[in-house]
């Protein structure tokens, strides 16, 4: 009833274009790979957009199995702020706060061998996929999500096993939920006498 999510560094096109992370997610019911995508690097905004495809096309996972990336939890080396102190838990990173507006549970895994699934699912991309990206010429981000889609089309319909009981990973959501207010960055900055704001040194 949840969905393992990672990312996967690697020399996805041998060369021919830059190195590239691989990030999505697989149903842990099933084996099959409901969306993935290839991102320049494992950052939160390739995250949404894994989890806004897989709302679209799915629904609303019941729960994501993760590893302990700065994406998915504040680091523990990271001093609490004095609010936080005082609320006595930590604020959410951006990701994270999707998943609670969403009603998706998030359960971090202590070691890769706990994500056996999704690893063992990137042992066979780097294989296959690889591959794939090889016949298909890819050389650019696009052209090889491109070959990607394509691919877990064909992996899903070879590989996806019945799970063990019939009950879905997914809830559709409500027709009032609006994922563009959902799936963003959200900041909280103090309007000044002047009716401005300040984000990333510039005045708005």
């Amino acid at each position: 009833m949840l969905l393992q999510v990672d990312g996967s560094r690697h020399d996805w096109l041998e060369g021919r274009g830059p190195y590239l992370t691989l990030i999505g997610a697989i149903d842990d019911a099933t084996g099959t790979v409901p969306y993935a995508l290839f991102r320049q690097q494992e950052d939160a905004h390739g995250y949404l957009l894994m989890l806004r495809n897989i709302i679209e096309q799915h629904g609303v996972p019941l729960a994501l199995y993760s590893d302990r990336h700065g994406i998915f939890q504040r680091s523990p080396k990271e001093p609490e702020s004095l609010e936080e102190q005082l609320r006595g838990r930590r604020d959410p990173t951006q990701f994270g706060r999707a998943l609670q507006e969403l009603g998706i549970r998030l359960i971090l895994a202590y070691t890769p061998q706990a994500k056996g699934r999704i690893e063992r699912a990137w042992g066979t991309f780097q294989d296959r996929l690889v591959s794939e990206l090889r016949l298909a010429g890819a050389a650019t981000i696009d052209q090889a999500n491109q070959v990607l889609w394509d691919f877990l089309l064909r992996f899903n319909q070879r590989f996806a096993v019945a799970p063990a009981q019939p009950a879905s990973a997914y809830r559709q959501p409500p027709a009032s939920m609006s994922l563009d207010a959902i799936l963003c960055f959200k900041y909280i900055r103090t309007v000044a006498n002047d009716n401005t704001v300040q984000f990333n040194g510039t005045t708005l």
